[in-house]
Formats: C-alpha cells, sequence, structure tokens
C-alpha cells in the first residue's frame, strides 16, 4: 500500500507538478481510502519525503543498472551522461524535480527535504569521481564541478522540455554537454596532476 501511494504520488507530481498535487488527488490516483493514506502518510510532506527518496533510489540504481553492460573503462565513464539523463526525463525524476523547487516556498518540505538532496547529490559526485579516478584523472575539484553543472544543466533541460515538448532542441543541449565532457576530461588527464581551477582536491 505505501508504494502504491508512492507510485500514484509520483504520477500526480509529473502530470499536474507540486501545488496541484493534494493527498486527496494522491488517494484518487491510488483508488485508496483517507485511512490508508493517513495510516502511512499522516501529512502531505511526509509523502513528498518519501517521494524523494524513493525517485532518488531509483535514479541511482537505473544509472548503475545501465553502467553495468558497458566493459570499465573510458566508455563506462562517458555513458553516465547518457544514462542520467535518460532516466531524467522519466516520471520519478520529474516528480523529484518539481519537490527541489517546492522545498523553496513550503517551510516544511524545505527543512526535511535538504538532507535527502544532499546525500543523493554526494552519491552521485562519489560515483562519478570514482569512474574518473580510474581513468587516471587526478583533479576532483574539477570533475565535481562537472558533475554539478551537468545535474543543473539536465534539470534544466528536462523542464524545458516539459514546457516546450520539443524533444529535439533538449537532445540537441544534451549533445552539447556530451562533447563538453570528452574534452574535458582529454584535458583533465592530459594535465596530470596539475589542478584546472587553483589548488585540485586530490585523493
Amino acid at each position: 500500500m505505501r508504494q502504491r501511494l508512492v507510485d500514484a504520488a509520483i504520477a500526480c507530481l509529473h502530470r499536474v507538478g507540486y501545488a496541484a498535487t493534494t493527498t486527496q488527488l494522491v488517494m484518487e490516483e491510488a483508488g485508496v481510502s483517507r485511512g490508508a493514506m493517513l495510516h502511512h502518510f499522516p501529512t502531505k510532506v511526509d509523502l513528498i519525503i518519501a517521494v524523494a527518496e524513493a525517485a532518488a533510489t531509483h535514479q541511482n540504481r537505473y544509472v548503475r543498472r545501465r553502467l553495468g553492460a558497458i566493459p570499465p573503462g573510458m566508455d563506462r565513464y562517458l555513458a553516465i551522461t547518457e544514462a542520467t539523463w535518460e532516466v531524467m526525463r522519466e516520471p520519478p525524476a520529474i516528480a523529484l524535480i518539481e519537490i527541489v523547487i517546492a522545498s523553496r516556498s513550503d517551510p516544511a518540505l524545505g527543512e526535511r527535504f535538504p538532507a535527502i538532496a544532499a546525500e543523493f547529490e554526494a552519491s552521485q559526485r562519489e560515483g562519478v569521481w570514482e569512474m574518473a579516478r580510474e581513468l587516471g584523472v587526478r583533479d576532483q575539484d574539477a570533475i565535481e564541478r562537472m558533475v554539478r553543472l551537468h545535474r543543473a544543466a539536465m534539470r534544466g533541460l528536462a523542464i524545458e522540455m516539459l514546457f516546450t515538448g520539443d524533444r529535439a532542441a533538449a537532445e540537441g543541449g544534451m549533445e552539447l554537454l556530451e562533447w563538453y565532457k570528452q574534452h574535458l576530461t582529454g584535458n583533465l588527464l592530459t594535465r596530470g596532476d596539475a589542478p584546472l581551477f587553483g589548488t585540485a582536491k586530490t585523493t
């Protein structure tokens, strides 16, 4: 029942956005009673936090599964971007974007969501850095900046695609992002221990 409610909330967030996603709408989507909702999620924020955790888990599992089919090395490292973009277009990721935006104006959500976001984003950075380091990259700071840029760009492109319906334009932006990643990585490998920005953070 809990998963049923989370799935229904994801569908609603994807379809109508955060503001219009009420607990009543989620109950109707899931086909459950108010009592069942309150048993698992006493408040809307309790439900949304569960959605955020589920969406982050889904995204991490999807990327790991996609990369698991690619031999270790440069191809797997470069494929992170494509795999992440694939999952960013799915309803759970769109729901997560809605939650990110809503956390600015909903005090209760804003109090609880940042910790989830921080853990999820740290996991992303660490995973990419681990693969980059295996390739021979030494500049951790540059890789972490790249991950932040990619995450922001993909979220922005996903929002733009929802707004305009123009998937081709979004894909064009992703092609540029992938090109940039290849050239940045080549530059970092060539530089060795020389940092790209000031003093490199290395491990």
